[in-house]
This record gives structure tokens, C-alpha cells and sequence, in this order.
């Protein structure tokens, strides 16, 4: 189980590295990681962000769930039941489309920091749970309350 664990926590680095990546390294490698990213996201300039100069291959709420989902298999904390797991994911889902329906309404302009977080909100808590499914082979259960 540890080399599992290891292999998972290295994958998530990878995860939430991929989307600065190919504005770093360029040439074959960003085309490669590009084929990655072509299929998952809108990839509008203004709703991306720039890095280096460059437009980021993801706009700034898909780099919120990659790196979300990345950093939560990287560091595999906190420790959530599966109760508090599924209200978290609940909580951050429901942030994240209150978050793009007003924005698309237009009753704000796009604000990269809210659609990082929204992003951020729903995968960190998904991606630290797998991780910790991994190495520990479940995840905590919530103690049944006395009626």
C-alpha cells in the first residue's frame, strides 16, 4: 500500500503542475500536455489566465479543479468522514455554480480568484479522499448517532 500511496501523491504533484507546465517548457512537451487540456475546457482568453506571457493552456476555473484535485491527492489532509466529504464536495459544487451562473448572467465581470477557488472547493476535497482510499484502503466512516 505505501508504494501505491507514493505513486498517488506523485500524481497529484503531476496534476496540479500540468497546467503551468506548458507555458514553462514549450516545444513538444507543451504540445503533448496541450492534447491533455484541448478536450476539457473552453480555453477562452479572457477567462484565462496569463503566465510568463502567455495564455495559460486552461481557463482559471479548470486550473482551479486541476489544481485542486492535484493538491488534495499531494497532500491527502484533512482526514474527512464520508459524511463531511460528500458535504464539502456538496458545498463547494453549489459555490461553484453560483459563481458561473452570475458570472454568465453578467452580474459580475470574470474574477480569476473565485474561479480558482470554485474550482479549488469541489476537487481538493476529491482529490485528498482518493489518496487516502488508497493508502488506507477506505475511508473514515461517520459514527452512527444513538436515536
Amino acid at each position: 500500500m505505501r508504494a501505491l500511496g507514493v505513486t498517488s501523491r506523485a500524481l497529484g504533484a503531476l496534476i496540479a503542475l500540468s497546467p503551468f507546465v506548458s507555458n514553462v517548457v514549450g516545444g513538444r512537451a507543451a504540445e503533448w500536455l496541450d492534447l491533455l487540456f484541448v478536450g476539457m475546457c473552453h480555453r477562452l482568453p479572457e477567462r484565462s489566465l496569463q503566465l510568463f506571457g502567455e495564455t495559460m493552456p486552461l481557463c482559471s476555473r479548470c486550473v482551479g479543479l486541476a489544481t485542486g484535485f492535484g493538491l488534495g491527492m499531494l497532500v491527502a489532509w484533512p482526514r474527512l468522514s464520508v459524511r463531511t466529504l460528500r458535504v464539502a464536495v456538496t458545498a463547494g459544487a453549489l459555490f461553484l455554480l453560483v459563481e458561473l451562473t452570475t458570472q454568465d448572467l453578467g452580474w459580475h465581470p470574470v474574477f480569476h480568484p473565485s474561479r480558482l477557488l470554485s474550482g479549488w472547493l469541489v476537487t481538493f476535497p476529491i482529490g485528498a479522499a482518493l489518496t487516502q482510499l488508497v493508502e488506507r484502503g477506505r475511508l473514515e466512516e461517520t459514527p452512527a448517532r444513538a436515536v
